[in-house]
């Protein structure tokens, strides 16, 4: 079975380093399934699930934004941050949401930070009450 070899970047460190039969990741646009085999590509990601399956194994992650280059030999994610759902708190998910909605949007650099911290704190809501 082929495989793909996804390494996650941090500015900590390496939080993953795995071979996989697929990834799901998402962009700022929209979801891309990701298998071996396919063309390169550079994206820019979204917040929200990634998942990594590696045969009948599964595990998922939340992603904090970043980039991804797909090469013939890895996919390569650079992001903010790499959380487990299980690690994101539902009530505080839910108050980044209405402190994001009470942000005042008057200028291009405050509408921008409220859209990230919006798109944020919905993505997290959606991954809290899945598990």
């Amino acid at each position: 079975m082929a495989e793909l070899h996804c390494i996650v970047v941090t500015p900590e460190k390496t939080e993953l380093d795995v071979k996989a039969t697929s990834l799901v990741i998402p962009l700022f646009d929209g979801e891309i399934g990701i298998l071996p085999g396919r063309a390169p590509m550079i994206g820019r990601l979204g917040y929200g699930l990634m998942t990594v399956k590696s045969g009948s194994n599964s595990t998922q992650h939340f992603v904090d934004g970043g980039f991804v280059q797909v090469t013939r030999e890895a996919v390569y994610i650079l992001t903010d941050r790499l959380l487990k759902p299980d690690k994101i708190d539902a009530a505080q998910a839910k108050a980044d949401l209405t402190a994001a909605n009470s942000l005042k949007a008057i200028t291009a650099d405050a509408f921008s930070a409220k859209e990230k911290a919006l798109s944020q704190a919905r993505a997290k809501i959606r991954l809290s009450t899945k598990s």
